[in-house]
């Protein structure tokens, strides 16, 4: 798995071209099939698109992780700490409330 293939897969998913299950389906896949990993922010971004609905990642969360996977390989570590800082930024509550109603999203969305 590498940086040209997320890439690809998150802006067809930023473009409409794939939906959050699709993602979600292939992100589980490729972590269950991979064993070679271009880098950490592949890693860390494959872990988060396999957990899509239970972390509330939503489409528009992927101009941050398309700026990440921008940055040049030896700023990995800088790419890995953008990746993080947006996901602690998430209120992932209000995710779930907002997502309620939607046909995917809308089975994981209960409140602890």
């Amino acid at each position: 798995m590498n940086r040209a293939q997320l890439i690809e897969k998150l802006t067809a998913w930023q473009n409409g071209q794939a939906s959050a299950l699709e993602i979600w389906q292939w992100a589980e896949a490729e972590k269950s099939a991979t064993t070679q990993l271009a880098d950490a922010l592949v890693r860390d971004l494959l872990d988060l698109l396999a957990a899509i609905p239970y972390e509330m990642i939503m489409p528009e969360d992927c101009a941050v992780f398309l700026d990440a996977l921008a940055n040049p390989l030896d700023e990995t570590d800088l790419s890995v700490n953008l990746l993080w800082n947006h996901m602690d930024m998430i209120d992932a509550d209000t995710r779930r409330i907002q997502a309620a109603d939607d046909p995917f999203y809308g089975q994981f969305a209960e409140l602890d």
